[in-house]
């Protein structure tokens, strides 16, 4: 029996079948019939057992994350790595992909992204990204605020018939993160995450200025809280390193380095 539709598809041509179909109609811009069912972890090249739509939440607690601020650090990558490797290799799936890492602003300007890749045949040539290390600038009960830089900037993208469109620079992109907490929609077991909501970049010649990067954010949060928000500094620097090293022996945790496998 097909569910009755209470908000319409993003696509006008998706005919969702199942109460899943009909959930992730209302925010990935491009229907594939696949999403009508579960997918496989493989399809992103993890094996995260995030749903893919969630919803931002003022009534998550953190704590279950055990290190929130690992935990942040960890999203940062994971954005960065899947959104990267969404661009690299453009398909259907792969919306699910970019919306496992994003809720919000950052969920919407990044699909919609993907989806004008789709519809224009391109793709980013190189490799899927993440950062080495994440600076955890700030943290508030209900989120957090990152920065760290990615090279290079800005990948080669060409179109399926091989024409390059845009050349590839070294450049560096220095970026904040604004980290939201976050409820899965897709089932009923509770899925409570960090997911990058908002996000802002700068170009650099190299990851030289982030020093100065994460003290500019570091004054932002501080406003906010003069403001009477309830932020309060961090200042703790995570590495892939760290986050690897410190994955426990039942293989439960993840370690950015085996992503590109």
């Amino acid at each position: 029996m097909v569910p009755v539709r209470t908000t319409p598809p993003l696509d006008p041509n998706a005919a969702p079948t199942t109460p899943l179909g009909e959930l992730r109609a209302r925010y990935l811009p491009v229907w594939s019939s696949d999403f009508d069912w579960a997918f496989p972890p493989e399809v992103c090249g993890s094996d995260w057992p995030l749903d893919a739509i969630a919803e931002p939440t003022t009534k998550a607690d953190l704590t279950v994350l055990g290190d929130p601020v690992a935990a942040a650090a960890l999203s940062v990558m994971r954005y960065e790595h899947l959104l990267s490797r969404a661009m690299a290799s453009p398909d259907l799936l792969g919306q699910l992909c970019v919306a496992v890492a994003t809720v919000g602003t950052a969920r919407t300007d990044a699909l919609n992204l993907l989806a004008s890749h789709l519809g224009a045949g391109s793709r980013e040539i190189g490799p899927a990204l993440s950062p080495d290390a994440v600076t955890i600038v700030a943290t508030n009960p209900a989120g957090a605020l990152g920065v760290a830089c990615v090279m290079p900037g800005y990948p080669t993208l060409v179109t399926d018939n091989g024409d390059v469109i845009e050349s590839a620079t070294d450049i560096a992109r220095l970026q904040a993160y604004l980290l939201t907490a976050s409820l899965g929609l897709e089932d009923e077991v509770l899925d409570t995450s960090l997911r990058v909501s908002n996000v802002v970049d700068s170009t650099a010649d190299g990851c030289g200025g982030l020093d100065s990067w994460t003290a500019e954010w570091s004054a932002q949060a501080e406003e906010w809280a003069d403001a009477g928000e309830l932020w309060g500094l961090v200042g703790r620097t995570v590495s892939a390193k760290e986050l690897c090293a410190s994955k426990p022996v039942d293989e439960s945790g993840e370690c950015p380095w085996d992503w590109a496998a």
